[in-house]
């Protein structure tokens, strides 16, 4: 009897244990308390706004914005697809400056790589002209951020000639 007990008490014990011990891992919500994982992240995203730290004036109109893509139509167009299968696509057009220090819309091939999701941070990681690069996303709701404290913007000085400024910026991508 006192056999069938003790084999009673350690079976409870383990049985307790194997379904106490099961850890489960909290869903990565953004500020919103939007779940993000990433099944939910995959899409087409669209550039909606290139915000600078320093106001351009660059369709010279007289009134500068920190949002590049409210004062020229360069960055029109711009997306970024996120695969489901963690591989990504991003269009490359922006504005830049001529050789004759005007400005002048590009665009560059299209960038592909992999992709990362650690809660709510999405890193693009891809190669270009033989280097290793990544880009980095703050993940919130529908918009994805990639934040540059201190990078190269384009701008104007007072008598309209193109120059390079060095500024953060922030370019939201929302879907």
């Amino acid at each position: 009897m006192n056999t069938i007990k003790l084999s009673a008490t350690v079976f409870s014990f383990f049985t307790l244990m194997i379904f106490t011990s099961c850890n489960v891992e909290p869903l990565d919500t953004d500020l919103l308390g939007n779940i993000i994982n990433p099944s939910s992240l995959a899409g087409t995203y669209r550039m909606t706004s290139f915000n600078t730290g320093i106001p351009t004036d660059l369709n010279n109109d007289g009134t500068a914005s920190t949002n590049q893509m409210l004062e020229t139509s360069c960055f029109n167009n711009n997306v970024l697809i996120i695969n489901p299968n963690a591989t990504f696509t991003l269009t490359s057009k922006g504005v830049g400056i001529s050789s004759a220090i005007t400005l002048e819309c590009y665009t560059d091939p299209d960038i592909s790589g992999t992709w990362v999701l650690d809660g709510t941070v999405l890193t693009l990681l891809f190669v270009e002209s033989s280097v290793q690069n990544s880009k980095v996303f703050s993940v919130s709701g529908r918009s994805l951020t990639n934040s540059v404290p201190l990078g190269e913007i384009v701008g104007t000085t007072s008598t309209n000639a193109a120059v390079f400024l060095n500024s953060s910026y922030n370019i939201i991508y929302t879907r």
